[in-house]
């Protein structure tokens, strides 16, 4: 059975475990090394003012709705035929980091600051 463990040097970003009977860390480096993620200082995205790119997926397939729901970009991706697969991939992106790495319902609405992020996919490659 796998329990976490305290152990007194361990750093700030560390969690340890009892398997058997090793002590098994947990730290930003595995979490790096099993999902292929990466940390760093964040950019200034996330604290600028929302404002939609004009052409952007924002305006063409949602109309400018300032109140999106993951449960609408679901829909989109699923329902929508796309004549840029470019933007079928900006919506999986909003996708995936709203539903799987921050683990929202798709009751909840999207972060404004990925809305923005997402329309330059390179950026978004580069992000933490």
């Amino acid at each position: 059975m796998v329990r976490e463990i305290r152990v007194e040097s361990a750093g700030e970003y560390e969690l340890w475990f009892g398997i058997g009977r090793s002590k098994i860390r947990f730290s930003k480096r595995e979490f790096c090394l099993v999902t292929k993620l990466k940390f760093g200082c964040l950019s200034n995205v996330i604290n600028e003012v929302y404002e939609p790119i004009d052409g952007g997926i924002y305006e063409r397939y949602f109309n400018n709705n300032h109140d999106l729901l993951v449960k609408a970009f679901h829909e989109t991706f699923m329902k929508v035929e796309f004549k840029d697969k470019k933007d079928a991939l900006k919506i999986a992106l909003v996708l995936f980091v709203e539903s799987i790495l921050m683990g929202q319902d798709y009751r909840y609405k999207v972060s404004h600051w990925l809305l923005r992020l997402v329309e330059d996919v390179k950026a978004f490659n580069r992000f933490p």
